[in-house]
């Protein structure tokens, strides 16, 4: 059984093309050359066509390696802004993280997401700035990087010896050793020499070691005073102060390496050991049993207790499970209970996970990363316990999902694509099915436009279903442009008997985002309070389809004023008929808006096609509001109306030869100019066969 001292689990984050799975494998060809790939080839475990094809992570891989008697269970995550949602479950589950950033391009937008993600979870991190080894590299520029755009406070613990293909090792600033990475007489991947500091860096070292004491010093009041005293600390000291200060997240440790040939890679491995939190360091897990809050220790003897963060399904293995285990122990045969379900599961068999791989085990303890195969219906976020000890948690949060397309099914494959897509589901929460009602699409939600092509690809692959994602249509909204009173009388015999109510209504226009605010202003006796959840029921009936074009009316204050009643023949239909009739007097008195949803648009393209993206989407009404450079190229923020992208996926394609991608989310509605208005509600009149209002005209008196 392991000893949870014994343990790191390590969050690999950084930017898409910052080299994660290349440190991973790096990190494997050290310690564990026998699963690693022997030429530092990251396709062992950015295995799936869907990696391959676009040459980035997009799930996390877990694998694991042995530095100096402790078990490193690495989590590489996918560093793609549409992943980050699966990124943040790998950090959910890790005890520490490593931050990399390329020594050539610096801090990218999706490192500052990944530095907030961790800040969120008070995720201890060291950083790493990675790709020394290439023309231009900066490990200085780098540090600057990370302290001007994330606003860290990064403190070096190493300094390069060289940079670009004279890059050949780092300078310990804590022992002041250099360490020369050659190849070692047994043949070791990234082994390294010990030697004295050169001394054409002999200063420059000891003035970073003197940067390193400062921030170490001012994080203890001790080693403060020994050193205003002139007293350093020593080696080990200095050590356990670092690890106390990663723990607290004082300030940012930074170590340097080149992932593909293996320069500073062993001291990354020694860094992981020495300075991140091993499992020991969650003191508790918070939760609920019977909804009363509870916290279990986080020991191997408290009762089991597991967390399921990713699942993936096949054919061969059926369901793959991977989780976490908190507290507790167990062993193969043993009963958890699924706090979602309440059904009980049993563990047949346990795996260590590598990569695409497994190898099976007997026991598991608090601390570990394994695999569990063949669970009856588990899910991401799915807490496991021990019968006898249910504890309820959540620490993996919910997707804000930033994009949706709809899906054209062919119908001889619905019955097939419906078993399929819950499968896709299960092994990735990030995604959701949903059916419109405004428009009726059948919806797959995501976190962008990749996302989405990486899923309906999952589909033809792994479950042969060919499904086709097209934008889905604009989703059209009315609002009021001024102040407008109504009033609605009901009076109608109904099943055998007199139905009477009659309501009075104030209209007036709200900011943009606000909804339907319905305000109860009845003075008192006027009607029976009774009546008003009717009254409300009639209101946002008719609000469901406005005089234009039949879209939702939005952005509305609705106040109740006044109304009749009779003792007798009042009853909540004829209010709520009411209701709906002095809603619609009320819009035919007033100017009606057409409103069309606006998207946040992030298009990365290649350096020479920005021109032509730029007047492409001044083509789709888009307004540009600004550009940084990016590891693919160029990204370009923009907004733009959502009809107005209905095919920008493919085209957005054949523009930049499938080069470009981009992501978007719905940032605002704004009013549709009137030569569109009028486009958009004629196509609607021919949809519906019905005579619909034009934009900008009032109805006339009811």
């Amino acid at each position: 059984m392991i000893d949870p001292k014994k343990i790191r689990n390590v969050a690999i984050i950084a930017h898409d093309g910052a080299g994660k799975t290349a440190l991973t494998e790096a990190l494997l060809r050290h310690n564990a050359p026998s699963r690693a790939s022997t030429d530092g080839s990251t396709s062992r475990l950015d295995a799936d066509p869907e990696e391959t094809k676009r040459n980035f992570t997009v799930a996390t891989h877990i694998t694991f390696a042995e530095h100096e008697g402790v078990l490193l269970n690495l989590l590489d995550t996918a560093g793609f802004s549409d992943f980050l949602t699966d990124a943040d479950r790998s950090m959910a589950v890790s005890e520490g993280g490593l931050l990399l950033v390329s020594a050539v391009s610096g801090v990218k937008r999706q490192t500052e997401r990944q530095w907030s993600m961790a800040a969120e979870r008070a995720l201890p991190l060291l950083a790493c700035v990675n790709k020394l080894d290439r023309e231009r590299a900066s490990f200085l520029r780098a540090l600057d990087d990370l302290e001007k755009s994330l606003s860290a406070r990064p403190v070096a613990l190493q300094l390069p010896i060289g940079l670009g293909d004279s890059f050949t090792g780092v300078v310990d600033l804590v022992s002041m050793r250099a360490h020369v990475y050659a190849r070692r007489a047994d043949g070791r991947f990234g082994g390294f020499i010990d030697e004295e500091v050169p001394h054409e860096l002999l200063a420059e070292a000891k003035r970073l070691r003197a940067r390193l004491i400062e921030a170490v010093a001012a994080t203890d009041d001790l080693l403060l005073e020994k050193y205003l005293d002139g007293q350093e600390p020593g080696e080990d000291r200095l050590r356990r102060a670092i690890a106390e200060a990663v723990l607290g997240r004082r300030f940012l440790p930074v170590v340097a390496c080149a992932a593909r040939p293996g320069v500073g890679v062993r001291d990354v491995a020694q860094a992981m050991v020495d300075y991140l939190p091993g499992p020991l360091s969650r003191r508790a897990i918070a939760g609920t049993t019977n909804g009363k809050p509870v916290e279990r220790p986080a020991r191997t003897e408290s009762p089991a207790t597991l967390l399921a963060f990713r699942h993936t399904s096949s054919d061969e293995a059926g369901g793959l499970t991977a989780v976490r285990v908190f507290a507790g122990q167990i062993k193969r045969g043993a009963q958890l209970v699924n706090m979602r379900t309440g059904n009980t599961e049993t563990v047949e068999q346990i795996f260590h996970l590598d990569g695409s791989r497994i190898i099976e085990t007997q026991t598991a303890t608090a601390g570990e990363i394994i695999g569990l195969l063949h669970l009856n219906n588990a899910r991401v976020g799915d807490v496991l316990c021990a019968p006898d000890a249910p504890l309820a948690f959540d620490l993996l949060g919910r997707p804000r999902r930033a994009i949706a397309y709809a899906l054209k099914i062919d119908r001889d494959q619905e019955a097939q694509a419906s078993v399929a897509l819950r499968k896709l589901l299960e092994e990735d929460p990030s995604l959701e099915l949903v059916h419109d009602v405004e428009t009726g699409e059948t919806l797959l939600k995501g976190m962008g436009q990749v996302h989405v092509e990486v899923a309906v690809e999952k589909l033809k692959r792994k479950f042969n279903v060919d499904v086709h994602p097209e934008l889905p249509l604009s989703a059209y909204h009315e609002t009021i442009s001024g102040p407008a009173q109504g009033r609605g009388r009901y009076k109608k015999e109904r099943a055998g008997r007199l139905q009477f109510g009659e309501v009075e209504l104030e209209l007036a226009p709200l900011p943009r985002g606000a909804g339907v605010q319905i305000l109860d202003a009845l003075p008192p006796g006027v009607v029976p309070k009774n009546f008003v959840p009717a009254i409300e029921g009639g209101i946002r009936d008719a609000a469901l389809r406005g005089p234009l074009g039949r879209f939702p009316l939005v952005d509305v204050e609705i106040r109740i004023t006044g109304g009749a009643f009779h003792a007798v023949d009042s009853s909540e239909h004829a209010f709520r008929c009411a209701a709906s009739m002095a809603v619609k007097s009320a819009l035919s008195r007033v100017r009606m808006i057409l409103l069309e949803p606006i998207m946040r648009l992030e298009v990365v393209v290649p350096d020479a096609l920005i021109g032509a993206i730029i007047v492409d989407l001044t083509a789709r009404r888009g307004r540009i509001s600004g550009m940084e450079p990016s590891s693919k190229g160029t990204l370009i923020y923009a907004r733009a109306p959502q009809t107005e992208l209905r095919t920008y996926a493919a085209e957005l394609r054949e523009l930049t030869k499938g080069a470009g991608y981009f992501t978007m989310e719905v940032a605002s509605y704004e009013e549709v100019p009137t030569h569109e208005a009028q486009r958009v509600l004629g196509a609607r009149h021919v949809e519906q066969g019905k005579e619909l209002l034009r934009v900008n005209q009032p109805i006339g008196r009811a």
